[in-house]
């Protein structure tokens, strides 16, 4: 009797199994519901008045700089083996490259914080940034795919429009930055920057000097 008692009363280890499971999915999606609770207060874009966003918009515009002075380095050097000097066709690449083998080289032209702020949820100062690899035709005639051994561009897009940032940023081969003040910019690289409503800038001074005519939002009061 006692040995049946015990079999009967002996935990089923394939129930436990599946309960462990079901368990551990749900405290997983507890704990990432939480991070992003988190990540959403003491990321949220209430929280910043103008001159926050104002300083962040300056610091994508340096970031953008520095993107810049590494692709013309990079482009020094053939990386990846393949017996061209190209640009890189992800930014990230100028941190750590890979050669035509797929392994890693390290490069180290930017920050790795900056490498990796390519989508929101690793932004930084309120922007991430897009490697933009298609040219708009002009007269909506399609698309053509940049050619790496003369160009690049690449988007810097505020993490919440009006309020991480009021402007989007782009900087391409020319070794210039434009701005725009649209709500939305689609990830292709415009036929013509100018004719579709971006700003060429230089210098803090002038991006300093553009943000006086633009309207940002005043201190939001916390609870």
């Amino acid at each position: 009797m006692n040995r049946k008692t015990d079999v009967l009363s002996a935990p089923h280890s394939g129930n436990y199994s599946v309960t462990g499971i079901i368990v551990s999915i749900i405290v997983t999606a507890g704990f990432v519901w939480a991070a992003v609770q988190l990540y959403a207060l003491w990321n949220s874009p209430g929280q910043l008045i103008g001159q926050d966003i104002k300083s962040n918009e300056i610091r994508a515009f340096l970031n953008l700089q520095t993107i810049s002075q590494a692709q013309k380095k990079y482009r020094e050097t053939d990386w990846d083996g393949d017996g061209k000097k190209t640009f890189a066709k992800y930014f990230i690449h100028l941190w750590t490259s890979v050669n035509t083998d797929g392994k890693p080289i390290r490069v180290g032209l930017i920050p790795k914080k900056l490498s990796f702020a390519l989508e929101p949820a690793r932004a930084i100062d309120g922007y991430y940034f897009v490697d933009l690899h298609d040219r708009i035709l002009p007269e909506n005639k399609g698309l053509q795919r940049l050619n790496y051994e003369k160009e690049w561009a690449v988007l810097a897009v505020p993490v919440a429009n009006g309020q991480t940032g009021m402007l989007y940023f782009l900087a391409d081969n020319s070794g210039s930055i434009f701005l725009s003040t649209a709500k939305y910019i689609p990830p292709q690289y415009p036929d013509s920057l100018l004719s579709n409503g971006w700003m060429k800038i230089d210098t803090i001074q002038q991006l300093q000097d553009f943000q006086k005519k633009i309207i940002y939002p005043q201190n939001v009061p916390q609870k």
